[in-house]
């Protein structure tokens, strides 16, 4: 059993080898063109102490380390962290990405019951926020519905009064036949990365800024295909 055990996880730790591998190919043979706001820069390197909300669409997460390695070269000290579920496809993502200096928080939305360490990862992307890290949110994540905003990304951001800073990404890629429609870069292609104007939650407009947020992603993107 022991040798059995040993061998699937090597079998693991290759393929997750080979993943990250084949991504950091694509994502850095990408020549990539960036579209930072004013109002985000700061946000984004932490210039002023205060960190930013980081929102983009689950279909675009595989984009996402372009942005923090774009972040460390501004400012060496940022720490990112990225919230994502606590599954087989989160572990995964895990081993994925820690190597590149990219640290996770596991936990999604209890549901019908079940303990998911939605409340758990919460108050942990809630110090990370306060201690000035640059946090990253799949809004619609980690099951969708696609391109709706889920209400945990609202909670951190009215607590933590931190702002909301918009991001879209495309680039010449593949899609995967899943809820999200993930996207696979493919290398020596081209891309495009958009920080749109940060939005601050705040109790008068708790209502509506879901709203407004899906609506901002969903036009970034689209800018970011063009």
């Amino acid at each position: 059993m022991i040798s059995r055990f040993l061998k699937k996880n090597f079998i693991q730790n290759t393929l997750v080898g080979v993943l990250r591998a084949y991504l950091k190919l694509a994502l850095k043979t990408t020549r990539w063109q960036f579209d930072i706001d004013a109002e985000a820069y700061p946000l984004l390197t932490c210039k002023d102490g205060e960190p930013a909300l980081v929102v983009l669409w689950h279909e675009y997460l595989t984009l996402g380390p372009r942005l923090w390695w774009w972040g460390l070269s501004e400012n060496p000290n940022l720490k990112f962290y990225v919230l994502i579920s606590r599954n087989r496809e989160g572990r995964l993502i895990s081993k994925l990405i820690n190597p590149w200096r990219i640290w996770t928080v596991q936990g999604s939305s209890n549901k019908n019951g079940q303990d998911k360490g939605g409340a758990a990862a919460f108050r942990e992307l809630l110090n990370h926020t306060k201690a000035g890290h640059v946090i990253a949110i799949t809004p619609d994540g980690p099951r969708g519905p696609r391109h709706q905003c889920h209400e945990g990304v609202l909670k951190l951001a009215l607590l933590s009064k931190r702002k909301i800073v918009p991001m879209g990404a495309y680039c010449r890629s593949v899609r995967l036949n899943t809820w999200d429609k993930l996207l696979i870069p493919l290398p020596f292609g081209k891309g495009k990365i958009l920080c749109g104007k940060p939005i601050m939650v705040t109790r008068d407009n708790y209502d509506t800024v879901a709203t407004e947020i899906t609506s901002v992603l969903n036009d970034i993107t689209s800018k970011a295909q063009k």
